[in-house]
């Protein structure tokens, strides 16, 4: 059996137990990405450009249980449990005990490290980013190594969803940098079949960068401008602030001929659930419970991508369950974009659009994240006066107020400006 249909009957297996089903079948006209069996060589990290030749994914499930509240008390202990599924050899199992308290503890000082911008340390094995390593890839590091492991989907439970999996650090580089991966809250929610491909669709690319009561991000504009020149291989159009509405995006994104969407805009999480979940056209802002009508639509025909660029989309809060991008898996996106914390809007205008030039090569989707992130870790996203330049010199964002350049005059290479970034749902 070719690996890659032997990843996703494993895979039905896991959603058919998960779900009481048996008997569970894939459709019998999958159009996968073409996978080799033969033993690779193990991932290098900052890779350069993508090489299909060395594609290789694998499943990696990572479960969260805890003892009862009155066995343990405050300080009680948790297992993680860590199943790797490649695509081919044995299905692996690992259980690592962990406090719970010491899992939030450490979750919350990277958290910290990051949003202030601080050094992670990641030269001390008692650093966060190290530890959360040690306790969550490196049960199965020995085993992504011998199966030379390029691509993982990441099957987490909550409470593990919001790890910054790009952060994590083996001593030597960032997971973010030696493995491309997505993350999904549930196998049931994801739609396993490739992309049928061809260039016919279109992409709609939307953004606002006025608002009332909320900060301007004046660089939607060229962010929306530049993703759409950037997908060649698709028609796009484009709206802009005022032209940018609920209805709109509705309509585009219920288009079963519209197989990407962008958008560039405000997003916020508030207390109080769905209805407080604010996403931020260019005339009124959309609720989680309003965006959740997007359910409805294109069963059929379902999106190939949906990016949310704005702050907070990926997972939400507790009350929000997945966030918007989550809710665009739900609606049937094969793949959804957003982020885990509030971002930098000249480094995330910047990474999408690099990430739309990898995209439009024919680079898989979590490929290209995987390229992005390390073209920024490594400087090679980089400052020219009143331009930020790609690896290749060519332009990115133009015309930077002073104010943009300070921000990021120490470059890109700090994991807050890239790690935060989330792919969920197909990693292709």
């Amino acid at each position: 059996m070719d690996p890659m249909a032997r990843l996703l009957a494993l895979i039905s297996c896991t959603i058919a137990a998960a779900i009481g089903v048996t008997g569970f079948e894939w459709g019998a006209a999958l159009r996968l990405p073409s996978v080799q069996a033969q033993a690779l060589p193990s991932p290098q990290p900052a890779r350069a450009s993508f090489d299909p030749q060395r594609y290789r994914p694998a499943v990696l499930r990572l479960s969260f249980t805890s003892q009862r509240e009155g066995e343990m008390g405050e300080g009680r202990q948790g297992f993680v449990d860590i199943t790797l599924i490649p695509p081919v050899g044995p299905v692996l199992g690992r259980r690592v005990e962990v406090a719970t308290r010491d899992f939030a503890t450490l979750l919350r000082r990277l958290y910290a490290q990051l949003s202030r911008l601080e050094a992670l340390e990641v030269e001390n094995s008692a650093a966060p980013a190290r530890q959360l390593y040690r306790l969550l890839i490196e049960p199965v590091r020995a085993e992504l190594t011998a199966a030379g492991i390029t691509t993982l989907l990441i099957s987490a439970d909550p409470g593990l969803q919001a790890v910054p999996f790009a952060a994590l650090h083996d001593g030597k580089t960032y997971l973010g940098q030696s493995y491309a991966f997505s993350l999904t809250p549930s196998l049931g929610l994801m739609r396993l079949d490739a992309p049928a491909g061809g260039g016919s669709g279109q992409q709609m690319a939307a953004g606002a960068s006025r608002f009332e009561g909320l900060a301007p991000l004046p660089l939607v504009p060229q962010e929306v401008s530049q993703v759409a020149a950037a997908s060649r291989s698709l028609t796009g159009v484009t709206y802009l602030n005022e032209a940018f509405t609920p209805e709109v995006l509705f309509r585009q994104a219920g288009n079963d001929t519209v197989d990407r969407v962008h958008v560039a805009t405000h997003a916020e999480f508030l207390p109080g659930g769905a209805s407080k979940a604010r996403l931020y056209t260019g005339t009124r802002s959309m609720s989680l419970t309003e965006f959740a009508a997007l359910r409805q639509r294109r069963e059929s025909a379902p999106l190939d991508l949906f990016v949310l660029s704005a702050c907070r989309t990926a997972l939400g809060d507790k009350d929000s369950e997945l966030g918007f991008a989550g809710l665009a898996l739900q609606a049937g996106s094969r793949s959804a974009i957003g982020s885990l914390w509030y971002v930098d809007d000249v480094a995330t205008s910047a990474y999408f659009i690099q990430f739309y030039r990898f995209l439009d090569k024919g680079v898989p989707k979590a490929e290209a994240m995987q390229l992005t992130r390390s073209a920024m870790a490594n400087g090679s996203l980089r400052v020219a006066g009143e331009q930020l330049l790609a690896a290749d010199g060519s332009v990115l964002l133009k015309n930077l107020t002073p104010s943009q350049q300070r921000r990021i005059e120490a470059g890109l290479s700090h994991p807050f400006y890239w790690a935060g970034i989330t792919l969920l749902g197909t990693p292709w």
